[in-house]
């Protein structure tokens, strides 16, 4: 799923809430409190690798 061509990948929210099967409500909460790492240029941009660490850190709870 996560390959090293796409780890510098930067994804859209749409494309966020693709991936991890979650509605745009999440994906903001997500975002704004941090447990996902993006910034704001003009839109929300997600960076691959913080999506991967999320997975990671869910999955060792």
């Amino acid at each position: 799923m996560f390959t090293s061509a796409n780890q510098g990948e930067l994804l859209s929210i749409e494309q966020l809430c693709e991936r991890l099967f979650i509605s745009p409500t999440t994906a903001y909460k997500l975002l704004q409190s941090g447990k996902i790492k993006a910034f704001k240029l003009g839109t929300w941009k997600i960076p691959e690798e913080s999506v991967r660490k999320y997975i990671q850190e869910m999955c060792n709870n």
